[in-house]
């Protein structure tokens, strides 16, 4: 019985943690390039290059204006998404429901090979991604081909990642044997909603004879935070004993700032006694503000080859409205669940309770990636495309883990039929 109290107990624990204190790429997204298994990198034209490889801006059949108007609604995109549970294993052991002898509903009862198998998907976390796109308004112009393709856009981005312990499967899983040392470094959680303001411009330099033509591009970004809240490191670890005591130590660091209008009251303030309502604003006072650049090139062998690599979201934002801090160092002891002051101290060690206080400001890198890509077009008709994704950090929409996107599109006229696979880790 203890197990399962200290299970649930660090769940909410944490739970309350990622929720109380919280309020990649900027790229656009669109259904074709999606549906494609996200190859963007030679695929993706005009407008809805950019954030993408803006050396894709420029292009000499396309028209000499374009634009996105909000009218009647902005454009919005939205995706969310696990890496370690597929819906059939979340319905094998979660959804599953029925009657025991007495008519009360139960659960799967799991059995030893049940409960490796459901181990073995948090193997490396359990990360769960979300995103939304809002493309207020955007416009390219093209004066003419010597001349290239100029651009400005206005764009929203709320993005999060969120990686659930392999420690916490285990606790509840194969309760607190003796000598048990129980690991959360592997909790990741970071959410940010950031507003950019892009310049772009993109132009042909036929430098190398042996390619038709040769496409670079680069856009300059005005980047404005409106919340943020993210955990910089975990290091929290537990040990079981005999006698059912457990020790460790809690040890992790967030950081989280919000704009002044949507009134976030940090439980450490206690100069705010009345809790005021979320304000929203289309133009909210930013929390931070930052600078980015994307830089892009996409060579084009012939009629039939294409190949391109872009380096996007180069910068960072410096965070410096209602910046906090929470962090926790401390020791970690628990014989008894019924003890108030100990249920106390694991409250305070695993969330940073009575450890967070103002900071002048700190900083976050935007969600920097490398791209590289190829396409064949065959007879005007049939598109085949690839990409390579590799992202250099873990902020919100990016991934470390290198991304394959194959992708095609094949058109019949009006209509097309497009289809993509894509494998390795989560970005946009």
């Amino acid at each position: 019985m203890k197990t399962f109290k200290l299970f649930f107990v660090i769940v909410f624990i944490l739970a309350a943690n990622v929720y109380s204190q919280s309020g990649g790429s900027i790229g656009m997204s669109d259904a074709r390039s999606d549906a494609m298994g996200k190859t963007k990198v030679t695929s993706s034209f005009g407008l809805r290059a950019l954030g993408n490889n803006p050396a894709n801006l420029f292009n000499d059949s396309l028209k000499h204006v374009e634009f996105i108007i909000p009218i009647p609604l902005p454009s919005l995109s939205g995706s969310i998404g696990t890496n370690f549970i597929s819906v059939d294993e979340y319905n094998y052991f979660f959804g599953y429901q029925t009657k025991d002898a007495d008519g009360k509903t139960i659960g799967r009862y799991l059995t030893d090979s049940d409960k490796s198998r459901l181990k073995n998907l948090f193997a490396d976390g359990g990360a769960v991604t979300g995103d939304a796109h809002v493309q207020f308004f955007a416009i390219s112009v093209k004066p003419s081909n010597a001349f290239g393709t100029i651009a400005f856009s206005m764009s929203d981005v709320i993005s999060s990642n969120l990686t659930f312990p392999q420690g916490i499967v285990s606790i509840a899983l194969d309760g607190n044997p003796v000598n048990q040392v129980y690991n959360f470094n592997d909790t990741k959680m970071k959410a940010w909603w950031l507003r950019k303001y892009s310049l772009s411009y993109a132009r042909s330099l036929n430098i190398l004879p042996v390619f038709k033509q040769i496409s670079v591009g680069v856009s300059f970004n005005i980047i404005q935070g409106f919340a943020y809240a993210g955990l910089d490191h975990v290091g929290t670890q537990l040990t079981t004993g005999d006698g059912n005591v457990i020790t460790g130590k809690g040890d992790f660091l967030a950081y989280a700032a919000f704009s002044p209008e949507f009134n976030v009251k940090y439980d450490f303030d206690k100069s705010i006694t009345t809790k005021k309502d979320f304000k929203f604003s289309a133009f909210p006072t930013p929390a931070g503000n930052g600078f980015g650049f994307d830089f892009g090139v996409n060579a084009k062998l012939n009629d039939v080859w294409s190949f391109g690599f872009a380096v996007t979201d180069i910068g960072n934002i410096t965070w410096n409205k209602n910046a906090a801090q929470y962090s926790s160092n401390l020791p970690i002891y628990l014989d008894d669940l019924t003890n108030q002051s100990q249920r106390d101290s694991l409250v305070k060690a695993l969330t940073g309770k009575d450890g967070g206080k103002y900071i002048s400001e700190f900083s976050t890198d935007l969600a920097t990636a490398l791209r590289f890509g190829a396409s064949m077009q065959i007879n005007n008709k049939l598109l085949l495309a690839f990409d390579y994704n590799q992202g250099f950090n873990d902020q919100p929409g990016n991934s470390k883990k290198p991304r394959f996107s194959i992708g095609a599109d094949w058109e019949f006229g009006f209509f097309a039929l497009r289809t993509g696979f894509s494998f390795g880790g989560f970005d946009k």
